[in-house]
């Protein structure tokens, strides 16, 4: 199977570097998608050996996903991982990842992070947007994980949904849009770390409730009486 690790990114100059060269032990191809910056993140990632698309403008982390979709499917991957490239997620778990589609037993493979590795804030809003994102009565352990994989098919599927989310709710949005499908979820283990030298400015009550409210709105338009 051919293999994509796709990182989108935002200013992450300090550690896009070696999450790239970390990622390319393990697929064969590593894009960096970097949303604007004005750091020289895109310049880091080309020296670390990844392909770069540059978006001119910050457009959001669910822009950059699409990016990455596109390009997986026009050049005919048969699985796409996405991570942060934040220092978050360790490329060394990739392999976690791929290796249920490559067993033929999931669609889509999601790195779910246990509760006590969380912040406390973090904690209590992943469980209400577990909650709110179940799929048909199944509650993904952690629907919020950035750090999860994607076969060809499952691709595919999210494209012609015509995801919406620009912002931070992508990973909320790639699950609602595909809870009518016959694609299967699987989960695994990863470990996150949350001491990197320039953790999130985002406020954690603030992104849960920009979130929830997305997550809302996408359901009320396409299921009202829900």
């Amino acid at each position: 199977m051919r293999t994509l690790a796709a990182i989108p990114c935002y200013n992450e100059r300090l550690a896009i570097g070696s999450i790239a060269l970390l990622a390319r032990a393990h697929v064969d191809e590593v894009l960096v998608i970097d949303d604007g910056s004005s750091d020289g993140t895109a310049a880091v990632a080309r020296e670390a050996g990844a392909t770069v698309i540059r978006h001119e403008r910050n457009k959001g982390k669910g822009a950059a996903v699409k990016t990455a979709l596109n390009y997986a499917a026009a050049n005919e991957f048969d699985v796409l991982v996405l991570l942060d490239g934040d220092g978050q997620h360790d490329p060394a778990q990739i392999p976690q990842l791929l290796q249920p589609i490559q067993d033929g037993t999931a669609d889509i493979v999601i790195g779910y992070r246990e509760l006590t590795q969380m912040p406390r804030l973090r904690q209590a809003g992943r469980l209400v947007l577990d909650y709110v994102t179940a799929r048909g009565g199944q509650v993904i352990t952690d629907s919020q994980s950035g750090f999860r994989a994607l076969s060809r098919k499952a691709v595919e599927a999210l494209l012609s949904k015509n995801l919406r989310a620009n912002g931070f709710s992508i990973e909320s949005d790639m699950l609602l849009a595909v809870r009518d499908l016959p694609l299967k979820i699987a989960e695994v283990p990863i470990t996150c770390t949350y001491d990197v030298e320039e953790p999130s400015t985002k406020n954690p009550v603030s992104h849960g409730m920009g979130v929830l409210g997305k997550i809302i709105h996408s359901i009320a338009e396409g299921r009202p009486l829900r």
